[in-house]
């Protein structure tokens, strides 16, 4: 019997085994469609062209004649997705070990960080606008082709997107053989639309100049305008020189600007769609033949590689010689969102460190925090005195909306720190949902979330306390109590002299009397 149950967890055992191996063999899956761009393919007939960067410099991978384009998203209008015979994944970058929370001494959650091997990085959580990392983020430095963030959300808010351009020879002034470009020819003749689409997935520079030029009747002005929307947005530590990113050392931004102006770009529905775009079919135009343009984020360029991100949709990517590797990106998963920007990151092994480092942020955010109620709309926070009210002398404050905050795994709302900005005491009468102060949600130091605090009830005046008060507030004047002061002193003083004058008379009386009765006698 003991041998039949051997023999038997022995099969048992080889069958779970065999179908463990089964996955490892079967081909890899196509990207994820759930996106913007929602069709996936690489034609057959097509290779991916070398890309470069500002500086023409790789775009961030060690070598980019292996990149695979087998599995990126597409916006070609195939719908499908078609894999590479003898496709593998390179090994990934040794990075510094995510730095998450954990439990203290005493069962409190510490709140969990990371280290970001680049000169500036921010992490935001879209929902909230709550800072979960942050490193250098207000620092000027040099943006690079991020900048094309700004020039993108400028021509989409100005432009008509199936206008027709003409290259002109002055839109690849600086444009040198080894700076990005799309391949664009003096005399071709393209949409605005496609020309978005050259400026963010292939980096040109050219494009860039052109939409410049187009939107604003010169690069000149157009940089006005970009500095001008800047300074809208609360970019205090940015100013552009260029439409492209060009190197230039009066041409800077900083981390935390740039989430700005990506948040800002991201609200307009073609703007997300081109930048989650890894790969474009551009038709044929009057200079060029129909031809497929790459985004040179390999985030969202080969569902094969091994820094592709899943989760990840878009947005821009930088790179000059001064700036370093950078990019602005944009991620969600499972109802969490999140704007990241490195700025300065190193080479790597295989991958710019701007592609490393920011997905292992995302995946480092993914996992170690929650959203929880802080406070469910209409209970009540505090309480505050009130004046001149008829029936009580306090209104409950509470907040009109659940108020969400992004805290650490595991931790209870009850444990955050709580803020509370309202004024000593507030006059009848109030209005029910009338603003009367502020409540602010924190933990360690980390602000995660204010609200606004409103007045539970209507709360009616007091005829009577009302007038009362008024005319208190009348006698506390400085010139009405000058006035009065000066009245009741000369009222003081009448009084004094009357007495004193009553008291002269009764004397007078008093010894005219005495005088008389001596003469009587």
């Amino acid at each position: 019997m003991k041998l039949y149950k051997r023999l038997g967890a022995l099969l048992l055992s080889a069958a779970l085994l065999t179908g463990a191996a089964l996955p490892s063999l079967a081909e890899p899956e196509p990207a994820d469609t759930e996106t913007p761009a929602a069709s996936q393919t690489t034609p057959d007939t097509e290779t991916q062209p070398e890309t470069t960067t500002d500086d023409g410099e790789t775009d961030g991978a060690a070598d980019s004649g292996t990149q695979s384009t087998d599995g990126a998203q597409s916006t070609d209008g195939t719908g499908e997705a078609a894999g590479a015979d003898g496709a593998q994944e390179e090994p990934a970058d040794t990075q510094p070990a995510n730095q998450t929370g954990a439990e203290a001494e005493d069962g409190s959650i510490q709140m969990p960080t990371i280290q970001i091997d680049a000169k500036a990085s921010i992490l935001v959580n879209a929902e909230t606008g709550e800072i979960i990392h942050a490193d250098n983020e207000r620092e000027r430095l040099y943006p690079a082709s991020c900048t094309k963030i700004m020039t993108a959300l400028l021509v989409l808010e100005k432009c008509n997107l199936d206008d027709v351009v003409t290259m002109q020879e002055e839109d690849f002034t600086d444009v040198n053989n080894g700076a990005s470009n799309a391949g664009l020819k003096t005399g071709e003749q393209i949409t605005v639309e496609n020309l978005l689409y050259c400026l963010m997935l292939p980096s040109g520079n050219e494009a860039a100049n052109a939409l410049a030029r187009v939107t604003a009747g010169s690069v000149d002005e157009f940089v006005q305008m970009m500095n001008d929307r800047a300074k809208e947005l609360g970019c205090v530590n940015t100013h552009f020189v260029n439409p492209n990113g060009l190197h230039n050392d009066a041409h800077y931004s900083c981390a935390y600007d740039l989430y700005l102006i990506a948040q800002q770009a991201m609200e307009n529905s073609t703007f997300a769609t081109i930048v989650n775009t890894a790969q474009k079919r551009l038709p044929a135009t009057n200079q060029n033949e129909e031809r497929i343009i790459y985004t040179t984020n390999h985030l969202i360029l080969s569902s094969y590689s091994s820094i592709y991100y899943d989760n990840c949709y878009g947005i821009k990517t930088g790179h000059t010689s001064q700036a370093g590797y950078c990019l602005v990106s944009y991620a969600k998963q499972s109802g969490y969102t999140y704007y990241s920007v490195v700025l300065g990151a190193n080479a790597g092994s295989d991958y710019a460190g701007s592609f490393t480092e920011t997905k292992r942020m995302f995946e480092w955010a993914f996992e170690n925090f929650r959203m929880q109620t802080a406070t469910a709309a209409g209970s009540a926070v505090t309480e505050c005195p009130v004046r001149l009210a008829r029936g009580t002398d306090h209104v409950t404050l509470v907040t009109a909306n659940d108020v969400s905050v992004l805290v650490p795994k595991g931790l209870d709302p009850s444990e955050l720190d709580v803020e509370i900005s309202v004024e000593e005491s507030y006059d009848a009468p109030v209005s029910r949902g009338e603003k009367l102060g502020t409540v602010t949600y924190s933990y360690e130091g980390m602000e995660c979330a204010t609200a606004d605090l409103v007045s539970l009830t209507e709360i009616d005046r007091s005829v009577i306390l009302y007038v009362l008060d008024e005319i208190g507030q009348f006698f506390s004047l400085t010139p009405v109590r000058v006035v009065c002061g000066v009245v009741i002193f000369a009222f003081l003083l009448y009084l004094v002299l009357s007495f004193i004058a009553g008291r002269n008379r009764r004397r007078r009386r008093a010894l005219r009397r005495k005088k008389q009765r001596r003469k009587r006698k």
